[in-house]
């Protein structure tokens, strides 16, 4: 990976704000100049911007802003510096993915804005030929943790546009109170500022269609100290604002919901991936071009491939000995990687039938995947292994078990919340899990946002309303088709997608 910073000229940047001026705004076209963006400070001293491509408008007017603390950081601002232009190159390779090699290449500006109550307020944007990405930073000389309590973040699209988007769930409903798992159907091809069908706003990768342009939104480079956000449910007239987690969103009754920690503190990249056909949509890298790169590590166990699975078919029964010996043997023969052998393993199975099982698959030249629950006090999903992944201690002894065993990886399963909390033990797990050289699979979970970069070890994610649910209900089934053409778009366009895709018979 390579990352380089250069000065750009002056002509490439067009500056026409004095930063001193409250209300004064400035500009920055992408290299291709299809892309203007425009940013300023209102009358009232409100932080906004502008995003254009072709000259027609993408995201009119749009508030930007943090309230930290008792801070306010969204009004009575003032533009104190805005950088020179830099651009920013990277080059890197994954080991899954949309390709194996990447490049992105984009410019980039620092807005920094006055201090108020001892934090300073800094935007960075990123403009590239296919979109734009910003996050904030929160700088101080406070030692102590701070909480972001909210964002004034919008995405105001031009009243005329049409969304195809995901119904955010209630926390805590659905089956064993097990959501949001981001496994509703897509509301398609719906006028902008339709109320949501749940009450709760719209999960990220949010699709629009603009008059001339296609604009896909989400976030990506997803730290330890931030949480999970979504489209607010209030979207009048097309104006998308920044929403955080629901209260039961946390992984312990007192475990953080918000942003929270020490400064400085920075947000995810806001991604804005935009360009006059889907194709700029389906083609794009952005969840990785702005992820944090993994660290040096041994990577040789992490090998991509297709897994058998029995239980898609013929769920709990299935998990048993003959079964699961019976599709590794399939897993052989079709030439696939993988066994994954799902829940009630450790009960209808055992820990001695599962080294075996193992041993017999190593011969057989298929790596042996393992079902856990992920289970906290959020979590009443019966179905068990169940208190093996939670408790650091325990799941270290656990995936050291695995190791020496020869599992090759994890499928991990029900959590429910994006909780900042909750953001900091999916890392726990896929660092624990690469310590002890185990790929990663998160189902009934959230989505992505970026981790497949900076952790190689996470093979992918469900967070889609996949296969399995037409295997339940004859209505998913019904919906299938038209739900299935949406995903190539928004959902898959962000990172890997577990959909459990296929079932081969006679």
């Amino acid at each position: 990976m390579r990352l380089i910073l250069l000065l750009l000229t002056p002509l490439a940047l067009l500056l026409t704000a004095c930063p001193s001026g409250p209300a004064v705004p400035t500009n920055l076209s992408s290299s291709n100049e299809s892309l203007l963006l425009h940013w300023g400070v209102d009358s009232l001293g409100v932080p906004y911007y502008q995003l254009h491509l072709n000259d027609e408008p993408v995201i009119e007017s749009s508030p930007l802003g943090l309230v930290v603390g008792d801070t306010d950081l969204g009004h009575d601002m003032r533009i104190a510096s805005v950088s020179e232009a830099k651009a920013v190159t990277d080059d890197y390779t994954l080991l899954h993915g949309k390709r194996a090699a990447y490049h992105y290449a984009a410019k980039e500006i620092t807005v920094d804005f006055a201090p108020k109550e001892g934090l300073q307020l800094s935007v960075i944007f990123r403009l590239a030929d296919d979109g734009l990405a910003f996050r904030y930073r929160v700088m101080g000389e406070s030692t102590s943790e701070f909480v972001i309590n909210s964002e004034q973040t919008t995405f105001d699209l031009p009243a005329d546009s049409r969304g195809w988007l995901h119904p955010h769930a209630v926390a805590q409903s659905g089956w064993e109170h097990t959501q949001p798992s981001y496994e509703e159907n897509y509301e398609i091809d719906i006028p902008v500022g339709t109320p949501s069908t749940l009450g709760q706003g719209w999960s990220f990768p949010a699709l629009f269609k603009t008059k001339g342009a296609w604009i896909l939104i989400s976030e990506t480079d997803m730290g330890r100290h931030y949480c999970g956000s979504h489209l607010g449910h209030e979207s009048l007239e097309g104006a998308y604002r920044i929403a955080f987690p629901q209260a039961p969103e946390r992984i312990t009754p007192d475990g953080a919901l918000f942003p929270t920690g020490p400064l400085p503190l920075e947000s995810p990249w806001r991604t804005l991936t935009v360009g006059a056909d889907l194709g700029t949509i389906v083609e794009s890298t952005h969840a990785t071009d702005l992820a944090r790169p993994a660290p040096e590590q041994d990577v040789s166990y992490v090998e991509p491939g297709q897994a058998s699975w029995s239980w898609v078919v013929l769920k709990d029964d299935s998990t048993i000995y003959p079964v699961q010996k019976r599709f590794i043997d399939y897993a052989s023969d079709m030439n696939w990687e993988y066994c994954l052998i799902d829940s009630h393993w450790d009960r209808q199975i055992g820990y001695d039938s599962i080294q075996a099982l193992a041993r017999y698959a190593q011969s057989k030249d298929v790596g042996i995947l393992m079902w856990y629950s992920s289970n906290g006090h959020w979590n009443t999903a019966p179905l068990p292994p169940r208190d093996l992944v939670f408790d650091p201690e325990i799941r270290r002894a656990e995936f050291a078990k695995l190791q020496e065993y020869g599992i090759r990886g994890l499928k991990i399963d029900f959590f429910g919340g994006d909780g900042q909390s909750f953001m900091a033990y999916y890392q726990d797990l896929m660092e624990d899990a690469a310590r002890y050289q185990l790929t990663v699979n998160f189902h009934g979970a959230t989505i992505p946002r970026g981790w497949q970069r900076t952790y190689p070890n996470l093979m992918t994610m469900e967070s889609v309303k996949g296969f399995e649910f037409i295997t339940f209900e004859q209505p998913n089934a019904d919906r299938g088709p038209r739900h299935c053409a949406v995903l190539p778009f928004t959902r898959n366009v962000i990172g890997p997608m577990d959909f459990t895709p296929m079932c081969f018979g006679e």
